[in-house]
């Protein structure tokens, strides 16, 4: 089983107007959808359209946490939720232009306590099992400790043969990293690196020496670098597709780390997937997840040469 950890998710409202958006002017939307978001939420759903299952693992609040558990529930998730003292879960906006650029704006959320991320750490602990797959993803709620995920990822790691999956940022991320999860998805950005097929080829091999399993570095438009145990660091450009909105590409590509974990796929098969997804998601409207016949037409364009 797949369990994704969002502590800090959020209700996704996607709004769509003809020029982009314009600073200073009132902007007229044409359209707009509410989802379920939040980074693990997210995988969550791209995974469902694959016929994979997971659970999905989070902390809410206020009127706006139990917004987001009825509309979980109304896609018949899985979930696991545990409930901050105080606060109100997060609201983030989607902007997006007829150019396919999006504009976010994201909302703070609850603060970190302590007692509940503990609590949501001990439901999955009683769960997990050897072979199962936990996706850590997203920004944890304000004031989280540097090391809130290297904990989490150290935790989970005491159940053998349980991999974890990290997408994180700032020193979240660095932090998380000394862990050796199973499998990152950072972008050169959080890793602090030009955003090149070089400098990502050089990082993510050099992440691999040091102990992580599965490494994939999204570029955005220009592409990703893929790492493993059994293959080289490899560059492929992203597929030229129509971009209807780019945000969540990234927690795409987590979701098909996290797909191929739990089904035991290759390193070759696993990129060309992860680029595929991404492709499919940014012609998706809002945080909406890509339909599966889609991601499987779009797989068989990746080309996987190592250049």
């Amino acid at each position: 089983m797949i369990y994704t950890i969002t502590l800090n998710p959020a209700v996704d409202v996607s709004l769509h107007v003809r020029e982009g958006l314009l600073p200073g002017s009132i902007n007229q939307s044409y359209g707009e959808r509410t989802d379920p978001g939040g980074k693990g939420i997210n995988v969550s759903k791209t995974l469902k359209v694959m016929g994979q299952d997971s659970v999905i693992c989070i902390g809410i609040c206020g009127e706006d946490g139990d917004r987001l558990l009825r509309m979980l529930d109304a896609i018949g998730a899985e979930v696991i939720s545990v409930r901050y003292p105080s606060g109100n879960t997060r609201t983030n906006i989607k902007i997006t232009g007829e150019n396919g650029v999006t504009t976010d704006i994201n909302g703070n959320g609850p603060q970190y306590d302590r007692n509940t991320v503990e609590e949501l750490k001990n439901l999955i602990r009683s769960k997990i099992v050897s072979g199962d797959t936990v996706v850590i993803s997203g920004r944890p709620p304000l004031g989280s400790p540097t090391d809130i995920y290297a904990g989490l990822i150290r935790s989970f790691k005491e159940v053998e043969g349980v991999k974890v999956i990290l997408d994180a940022s700032d020193e979240y991320l660095r932090e998380g990293l000394a862990e050796r999860p199973y499998a990152v998805k950072p972008t050169c950005e959080e890793l602090c690196i030009d955003n090149d097929s070089e400098s990502a080829k050089y990082e993510a091999g050099d992440l691999v020496l040091r102990g992580v399993s599965r490494c994939l570095i999204s570029m955005g438009v220009i592409g990703a670098v893929y790492a493993s145990n059994d293959m080289e660091a490899t560059y492929v450009r992203a597929l030229d597709v129509k971009a209807n909105c780019t945000t969540g590409c990234g927690d795409a590509m987590t979701a098909g780390l996290a797909y191929a974990s739990e089904n035991g796929m290759n390193s070759e098969d696993t990129f060309r997937l992860c680029i595929a997804l991404a492709a499919a998601e940014a012609e998706t409207e809002g945080t909406n997840p890509p339909l599966k016949e889609r991601v499987m037409e779009l797989s068989e364009l990746v080309p996987i040469s190592g250049q």
